[in-house]
């Protein structure tokens, strides 16, 4: 054998003995890159690599010193301690059935004047807050195209009752969490929002994340964060948008979820229920936005995707309240655009290439979307 070809053998001998230890050392986040590959053979080969180093690891117990290693780093980074409090009941007190009308039209590109900043739908109002540990607010019911909603007493005004209205002294505390999308809106919400002294801001989007990505442990990793953030933050108002990473069908606890089956949605459902319980363990109000429409095809189950957050505000209500992307992001007929004209006739790009964020001006349209409810509903004052 010439030099060259033992030289490749020698380095294609190293790779799989890393290969081999590393998986050895760290089965389960073997596991989870084997989950969170597209469905097919891709995934198949994944898992037959994933499984047996698994079992293999774990009965050598050769994952246990990494695993010492790093609940050891945890516990030596772990700041001063948080008292978090119990997850918020949900409201017994109204009942109120939503049906909404998928978007059935593909997304088309147009371009259309700059939207206003309004805000989604109709709401309803309480004087008396539910028996449970949330504040009295709006609820809100919309989608893409159409919403139908029914309740057990007649629709009440268009107006809520803010428990407060924010002051420079007494800012009103804001968490907004989410995934990429809501790490796009942050900077919005930091420009619009943060240029109030009545206001503070803390931003826990995340990249990557998703209610069905498995990268996550939901109870160890997200609600475990989620209880922090609220004792931390002590929010008074949740803003949420999520959405971008929930079409790629991975394997959650050993489950494939494809995007659009009945399955993805009881896990979205029940994870957006436990998530809303967690946020107002503290009371508060959630104001949910719509996942917005996006270019490529593979996300035409966002129709369905905007269902499950809009039932689950309607859930919660009169805490939780549904913010409508497109109304902003849209076209007059709530379609999907790439960009707008300005008032001075100039056209602006309002998605990035890849047609799932959104660029600086589209952030800021959102967070002026949110100012202009968080002002219709008692929370700040017109500036």
């Amino acid at each position: 054998m010439d030099a060259p070809r033992r030289q490749a053998v020698r380095i294609l001998a190293v790779s799989l003995l890393v290969l081999l230890g590393g998986s050895l050392l760290a089965p389960d986040s073997v596991q989870t890159w084997a989950d969170t590959q597209p469905g097919g053979w891709r995934r198949s080969l994944a898992t037959a690599w994933a499984d047996p180093v698994g079992r293999l690891s774990r009965s050598m117990g050769v994952d246990r010193p990494l695993a010492a290693a790093s609940d050891a780093l945890d516990t030596g980074h772990a700041g001063p301690s948080v008292t978090t409090l119990p997850p918020a009941t949900r409201p017994t007190t109204t009942s109120t059935t939503t049906s909404i009308v998928p978007t059935t039209t593909m997304p088309t590109s147009s371009t259309t004047s700059r939207p206003s900043t309004t805000t989604s739908g109709a709401t309803t109002s309480s004087s008396q807050a539910p028996t449970s540990t949330v504040a009295t607010s709006t609820t809100s019911t919309t989608s893409t195209t159409s919403s139908t909603t029914t309740t057990s007493a007649p629709p009440s005004p268009p107006t809520t009752l803010a428990p407060r209205v924010a002051s420079p002294e007494e800012p009103l505390r804001i968490l907004a969490v989410g995934d990429s999308l809501m790490l796009d809106l942050q900077y919005g919400l930091a420009r619009v929002l943060g240029a109030r002294d009545d206001v503070h801001l803390t931003g826990k989007g995340a990249l990557g994340f998703g209610f069905t990505v498995p990268h996550w442990d939901w109870d160890e990793d997200v609600l475990t964060d989620y209880d922090l953030s609220v004792a931390q933050a002590r929010p008074e108002v949740i803003v949420m948008m999520i959405g971008a990473n929930e079409f790629e069908g991975y394997v959650v606890e050993g489950e494939a979820l494809p995007s659009g089956s009945d399955r993805w949605r009881e896990v979205l459902a029940e994870r957006a229920d436990e998530a809303v319980a967690h946020w107002l363990a503290g009371g508060g109000h959630v104001y949910w936005w719509t996942t917005p429409l996006m270019r490529d095809s593979r996300f035409s189950a966002v129709g369905q995707l905007n269902e499950i957050w809009i039932d689950t505000m309607a859930a919660w209500a009169p805490a939780g309240s549904v913010l409508d992307t497109m109304r902003v992001l849209g076209d007059g007929d709530g379609r999907y655009r790439d960009e707008i004209v300005n008032e001075d006739g100039s056209i602006v790009p309002l998605r990035k290439e890849h047609g799932v964020h959104f660029l600086e001006i589209g952030a800021d349209l959102l967070a002026e979307q949110l100012e202009e409810q968080l002002v219709a509903d008692g929370w700040l004052v017109v500036r």
